[in-house]
């Protein structure tokens, strides 16, 4: 029995390990939740951005329908999108829950870019997202966090490794 529960636990810790070493790259890294093993969440970067201009990023995903009350009764409800940006040579891994994230804005400061978006009842969905980070970092960490009521169904993250900001030239 002993050896069962270890060996779940461990599993347990093998996945969020894997989750926060977020590779710098052009993909982004995602888990479902366990109550919500349909739903998928990606962060893509839309262009090349440099070190304080405006970052373009596209959450998408799909989620499968939630019914209130009982099965067939036709009232869905809405799954919302989450996300934030943060400084990667502070928090280099998005934590694997809103509540932890939420934790981190309020004691860190760091960017809320999306708060309650709706992703629709079920389906795909894409949600356009752009913020403008400090001309100081070039390292980003996007985490976003697809939420049912108060449950996380998914969350995605994404570390992005911006290029030098162009220098203004001094006129003689």
């Amino acid at each position: 029995m002993r050896s069962r529960i270890a060996a779940a636990a461990i599993g347990g810790v093998a996945s969020l390990t894997l989750f926060a070493g977020i590779a710098q790259g052009n993909e982004s890294v995602f888990l479902p939740a366990p109550s919500y093993p349909a739903s998928s969440l990606a962060i893509k970067l839309v262009n090349k951005p440099r070190a304080g201009n405006v970052v373009k990023v596209v959450v998408t995903g799909s989620n499968a329908p939630f019914e209130a009350g009982y099965p067939g009764s036709g009232s869905d409800i809405a799954y919302t999108l989450d996300a934030f940006a943060q400084n990667g040579k502070v928090l280099p891994n998005c934590p694997r829950t809103f509540a932890e994230e939420l934790q981190n804005e309020v004691n860190l400061g760091i960017a809320r870019i999306a708060q309650g978006l709706n992703e629709g009842f079920y389906g795909p969905f894409g949600i356009p997202l752009q913020f403008q980070p400090s001309p100081r970092i070039r390292n980003v960490v996007v985490c976003a966090y697809s939420r049912m009521i108060t449950d996380d169904a998914a969350v995605s993250a994404l570390g992005i490794r911006l290029r030098a900001g162009h220098r203004k030239r001094l006129l003689r």
